[in-house]
């Protein structure tokens, strides 16, 4: 589809969460906001690619609407408790900036006509619903008011802009579903990466794979034991120390050669079996597992470490089994793991939302530049 012409709207800044009219363009997958008024150095520039979720660019769709209009006096009578409108409000005498509030109460006067035209003498109390004063209530005259428009339909700039992040999203939610549910296709890029990297060169390391979900009382000779018994790979297997509030721990399994890496992944990606502990927890594999030139980590970041096991020291270890498609403990070590696939996305969403506030505090606003 064609870029449009620029639109005029209201736009909810993620600095200081006041609206601000704007002028809005789109251009393949990107989206500029220019800010009426202020320098073009202030301008904003949004990508497709940034969105995480369909829930975060919801609510990036929801910073965009018409621009409202200003109250006027003689339309005093619309100002009805209970009406959302957007209000200005000055902090320091010249800073005015404009939030969304809700009408509590009207105090009513009667309107002035001293000057040959009519003068709305009201106070309307607010309850503001964003910004630095959420939740307070503050008395403001008619020329603080504007009423807020409805959204007819959506601007074309904006559902452009969209659309092209929405097919970001379906592209970033398939690939999260291969790697964590179902890794192996997303494990085959990455190890066609390590070759390509090999090649280029001369070859790696260690590779390291990266568990999550283990038991918190489960040791590293109880991994690299299992990982042999199963594979026959001799591997450096690690836990991380975790919180007291985290109800499992994480993993390594540190491998020597490229080989040891495919039968591993292999071994992981079967569709028959899920590796769990005594107590049904399975094994979920990070994302992103493979790195080059990987050192032996320190033990100050380690709960505990195991050096390889050689041939013949290898113990049975009934701590970690094998769950086989079709038996009940399948059924269950599956929606656990898919439990905790949600889990992990619902964790990435409140670490972009925690990154979101931090840039509102630590950004100054257009308004305060």
């Amino acid at each position: 589809m064609s870029a449009a012409a620029e639109s005029e709207l209201e736009f909810r800044a993620e600095g200081d969460d006041a609206w601000y009219s704007v002028l809005v363009a789109a251009q393949g997958e990107r989206l500029t906001v220019k800010y009426v008024g202020f320098s073009d150095n202030l301008d904003e520039v949004f990508e497709a690619s940034r969105f995480e979720s369909f829930e975060e660019l919801k609510e990036f769709e929801g910073r965009f609407r018409p621009v409202s209009v200003q109250l006027q006096d003689e339309e005093c009578s619309k100002a009805v408790e209970g009406l959302p409108v957007c209000a200005s409000h000055s902090f320091n005498g010249f800073d005015l900036r404009f939030y969304d509030a809700v009408i509590e109460h009207v105090i009513t006067e009667r309107h002035s006509r001293a000057k040959g035209e009519e003068e709305c003498l009201c106070t309307f109390i607010l309850v503001w619903q964003h910004g630095p004063g959420a939740g307070i209530m503050m008395e403001k005259k008619i020329e603080n008011i504007c009423l807020v428009q409805s959204k007819e339909k959506p601007d074309r700039n904006v559902a452009l802009f969209l659309e092209r992040a929405k097919e970001k999203i379906g592209k970033k939610c398939a690939k999260r579903s291969v790697s964590q549910i179902h890794p192996s296709e997303g494990w085959a890029e990455d190890i066609n990466e390590i070759d390509r990297q090999d090649a280029d060169l001369g070859g790696a390391d260690n590779y390291l794979i990266l568990i999550e979900n283990l038991e918190k009382d489960l040791s590293p000779s109880t991994i690299t034991e299992f990982i042999h018994q199963q594979t026959s790979i001799v591997s450096q297997s690690y836990v991380f120390a975790s919180s007291s509030k985290e109800s499992y721990a994480r993993g390594a399994i540190v491998l020597s050669t490229h080989k040891d890496l495919q039968v591993l992944c292999k071994f992981f990606n079967n569709p028959g079996h899920i590796i769990i502990s005594s107590r049904g927890r399975p094994w979920v594999v990070a994302r992103n597992i493979l790195w080059r030139d990987i050192s032996a980590p320190t033990g100050t970041c380690m709960l505990k470490s195991q050096k390889k096991l050689q041939n013949g020291n290898a113990g049975i270890s009934h701590e970690l089994k094998l769950a086989y498609s079709g038996t009940e403990e399948f059924k269950k070590a599956k929606l656990l793991r898919d439990l905790h696939a949600e889990f992990t996305f619902h964790l990435e969403r409140l670490h972009k939302r925690l990154a979101t506030e931090e840039k509102k505090i630590l950004q100054p606003s257009p308004a305060s530049v």
